[in-house]
């Protein structure tokens, strides 16, 4: 009978935490912020911006006179 009392008590401290949890866990999920996640690949209005500003960058008139950073020649500046 002993053991019987216990295995009662066991379970239904057990329970108590289980329901304690399951309730607290469902308290929590309907105040968590929900985020929406996307990549900008995924976004038509990113690959537009990007387009245009590719094209708009393909445009330009390349420059002989600088070099692949975009400075200005050395020698080219000092006078001789």
């Amino acid at each position: 009978m002993k053991w019987f009392i216990f295995i009662v008590v066991v379970a239904a401290i057990l329970l108590v935490f289980g329901l304690v949890y399951l309730i607290s866990g469902a308290v929590n999920k309907r105040k968590r912020p929900k985020y929406k996640t996307t990549a900008p690949d995924d976004d038509p209005k990113f690959l537009r911006d990007l387009a245009e500003k590719l094209k708009a960058e393909d445009e330009k008139p390349a420059n002989d006179n600088t070099d692949p950073s975009g400075a200005a020649d050395k020698e080219d500046d000092e006078p001789k």
